[in-house]
Formats: structure tokens, C-alpha cells, sequence
């Protein structure tokens, strides 16, 4: 009875790391939201703490005034928040990576 306890609990540890490997392998991609935010252009547009163009708003409280799904939902589709806003859509990012830009501009 007691080996068939070992292995029954052998099992679920071992089923447990593989289920964890599995999902934290699509974890694995951390993005750097400052490198993001120059990379993508948006400092061409906004300033961030005196730094940027002056043709978007400036973002360096924007995370004070608007939630991280409200922000993310306008860097993928401006035009769904504003229909007259002049920002480009970057529906071509990841999640992943307008939640790193969204973290960077928390700093």
C-alpha cells in the first residue's frame, strides 16, 4: 500500500513540473517597455518625463488618470477610443508587448 502511495505521489509531482514547464515556456518572452516605447516611435509623438515630441499628449501620468486596459485598448486601436485621434494604430504588437509599455510608463 505504501509504494502504491510513493508512486501515485511521484506521478503527480512529476506531472505537476511538466505542466509548469509547459506554461511558463510562454512566459518566456519579457519585453523591455522603454526600449519598446523609443523603438516603436511613440517618443516621436509623446514626451515621457521632458523627453519626447510634442505633437501627442504627454504620457508621464497617464497611468494616473487611465487604467492599463483603457491604455492598452488605445495603442491597439486609437480610433476605437477617439474616432478623431491621429495616433497610428499598433494593432501589430503583441499583448504582451503594450503591457510592457503600459509597465514602463508606470516608472
Amino acid at each position: 500500500m505504501n509504494i502504491i502511495k510513493c508512486n501515485t505521489c511521484f506521478l503527480l509531482v512529476m506531472v505537476t513540473i511538466l505542466a509548469m514547464t509547459h506554461f511558463l515556456s510562454g512566459c518566456s518572452m519579457i519585453y523591455d517597455g522603454k526600449k519598446l516605447f523609443f523603438e516603436e516611435g511613440c517618443s516621436q509623438c509623446h514626451t515621457f518625463k521632458g523627453k519626447g515630441g510634442r505633437m501627442g499628449p504627454d504620457l508621464s501620468a497617464v497611468t494616473n488618470t487611465r487604467s492599463d486596459g483603457w491604455i492598452e485598448s488605445y495603442i491597439h486601436d486609437p480610433k476605437k477610443e477617439n474616432p478623431q485621434a491621429r495616433m497610428p494604430s499598433f494593432n501589430k504588437l503583441s499583448s504582451s508587448k503594450r503591457k510592457a509599455i503600459i509597465a514602463f510608463l508606470k516608472n
